[in-house]
């Protein structure tokens, strides 16, 4: 492609012709050489398109795609961020493994300019994650309906407007694909000070599986990772959430990491590289046939399994 745009950039691009092209693919020293390759990695040839992904689980799940061989279309709503995490990305990966594009879920123009760079940049779009949220903790007499709006418009409409995006253009590369949607524990378990978001979540839960219901027939799998209190490196816990959810347990906030983890039944402090892994657990090729499926990530919080 680097080639080809050289090319187009001085003069015109031309082919060698298919007889010489195959002369050289097949000569013998180098498919000896080719031999001595090391085999593709997982994700190699794929493109990954994953919301939220200048900070916390979106950059993880980027970078975990990436190295697995993935190219990736980074994005975020705050432009400074992305900003940011380009710089990030530029340390590590060369501009052929990683595209950016502010991307507000909630807008239809950005989400299609999106999808646009992946196009343009890498030629579609494979997998889509949708990764991009916020939290609001309040008792019920304090929840505004601006922020119910708010809740539902990001992770709701959000999560449906990108994966029917995204479907679009798979449809039309007719190979399938895959759809993960980072959910929560809270789409299953119910706690104080949570009606919105843990409403929304559950509403991004059962719309992943009425999306896998519909999209099986164009080989296009849904599936779901539901973390729990991953803290790191993520805008959710800079402000009044991180308040909201230590005056709803009757804690300090700097207490929160280890009262959360010492409610599970791993006693384990949850890592954006967690999520990510789980995320590649699905997309990395030992479960092509599963859709539909939750995969809770969360050091086990018995009240939040699926059955």
């Amino acid at each position: 492609i680097n080639v080809m745009k050289g090319a187009e950039a001085v003069s015109e691009y031309t082919s060698l012709p298919r007889q010489e092209a195959f002369n050289i693919e097949y000569w013998l020293l180098e498919e000896a050489k080719l031999q001595r390759m090391p085999k593709p990695k997982p994700l190699s040839g794929r493109i990954a398109l994953i919301t939220g992904s200048a900070g916390g689980i979106g950059k993880a799940i980027a970078k975990k795609f990436a190295d697995e061989g993935a190219c990736v279309v980074i994005n975020d709503n705050d432009a400074g961020r992305l900003e940011a995490a380009k710089a990030d990305f530029g340390k590590g990966y060369s501009s052929d493994v990683f595209a950016t594009a502010v991307l507000d879920v909630t807008s239809s123009a950005d989400i299609r300019n999106a999808f646009k760079t992946a196009a343009l940049a890498f030629g579609g779009v494979d997998l889509v994650v949708n990764c991009a949220g916020l939290s609001i903790s309040k008792p019920i007499e304090e929840h505004t309906e601006k922020d119910w709006d708010l809740l539902y418009d990001v992770l709701v409409k959000g999560q449906f407007l990108v994966t029917q995006a995204g479907v679009e253009i798979m449809r039309k590369q007719d190979i399938g694909g895959d759809v993960l949607n980072i959910v929560s524990k809270n789409a299953l378990m119910s706690g104080p000070n949570n009606a919105g978001y843990g409403s929304a979540k559950a509403a991004q839960l059962h719309l992943s599986r009425l999306n896998a219901a519909e999209l099986g027939k164009d080989r296009i799998r849904v599936n779901v990772v539901n973390p729990d209190a991953v803290i790191a490196d993520s805008k959710i816990w800079e402000g009044a959430w991180a308040e909201g959810r230590a005056k709803a347990y009757g804690i300090k906030v700097e207490e929160l990491p280890g009262f959360y983890a010492k409610r599970t039944l791993l006693n384990e402090v949850i890592l954006p590289e967690d999520i990510a892994s789980a995320c590649f657990a699905f997309v990395g090729g030992l479960l092509n046939k599963s859709t539909g499926n939750v995969l809770n990530v969360d050091g086990g919080v018995a009240t939040a399994f699926v059955r």
